[in-house]
């Protein structure tokens, strides 16, 4: 192809040297490339701004689109060079030979994070949390506030951040993919009559459920659970919402209390009476 355009430049343009045509030539080839590199770059862009667009989860679809992009520029420039100086008649062996040598340094000297961004980027890969989801990891609880292929941050009811590298997370669990049950247990005096308990109870869970959008269902009573020394321990079990169930306890829990109060079902409690002498 070279002895071709080379045959054509001087045709054409025959008061050219033999070293002007050769430079023109080479000039040619590089913004060929160039150009090359351009229509590949744009058509990938173009084909990942459609996947964000149809993607769930617009998060981790930005995200991950970022880091393919940043990635595929820099491999395309860096292969445009090379074929670049490859086309005026460079030498790249030694090149290519000093950029192993610095990979090699820059994975040793940075092991941890290379772990971080390839757990990261199974994370986004698995869809495993996203953010303004509310996660547990290593017992913090929080939402996730932002996250990127090296770290987590996660930001839980008292407002303390927590900052976690991708590379720590072996394991978590997700509070916002699926429904979530909640048992709340509670007890009453052993004099309480447990038929009028379980008539209090029949009426509660519909009242709850009218009560409380967080609940996804009628609390269910499960009846008496344990003896103890001072009461008799009951459980009802509540479904709420994804996410939902801390602040759909503490309600329940609330007015638990109230309709207790109006039914007059003792709730007992520790105490210490003192007698004198």
């Amino acid at each position: 192809m070279q002895t071709l355009f080379m045959e054509w430049l001087q045709t054409w343009f025959p008061e050219l040297s033999e070293s002007i045509a050769a430079a023109l030539i080479n000039l040619l080839q590089i913004v060929i490339i160039i150009l090359a590199a351009q229509v590949i770059r744009w058509v990938i862009k173009r084909y990942l701004a459609h996947w964000v667009q149809d993607a769930k989860g617009s998060e981790r679809a930005k995200t991950l689109t970022q880091l393919i992009n940043t990635t595929l520029t820099a491999v395309i420039w860096f292969l445009v060079i090379l074929l670049s100086l490859d086309t005026v008649g460079l030498n790249i062996t030694p090149i290519l030979a000093s950029a192993g040598v610095l990979g090699l340094a820059v994975g040793f000297g940075s092991q941890n994070l290379v772990r971080d961004i390839v757990t990261g980027f199974f994370h986004f890969l698995d869809n495993a949390f996203n953010v303004g989801e509310i996660i547990e990891v290593g017992g913090f609880t929080g939402v996730v506030s932002k996250m990127t292929l090296r770290e987590v941050r996660i930001v839980n009811y008292l407002g303390a951040e927590r900052i976690i590298p991708q590379g720590e997370i072996t394991s978590l669990t997700n509070w916002s993919r699926n429904d979530n049950t909640a048992t709340i247990d509670f007890g009453v005096a052993y004099d309480t009559d447990l038929k009028k308990l379980t008539s209090v109870m029949q009426d509660f869970g519909p009242r709850m459920l009218e009560k409380h959008p967080a609940l996804i269902d009628e609390p269910i009573f499960l009846g008496v659970t344990e003896l103890a020394g001072s009461s008799i321990n009951c459980r009802l079990l509540i479904k709420s919402k994804p996410g939902e169930h801390w602040g759909a306890s503490r309600a329940v829990r609330a007015d638990l209390v109230t309709t207790f109060s109006d039914a007059g079902i003792a709730m007992p409690y520790p105490h210490l009476v003192v007698k004198q002498k």
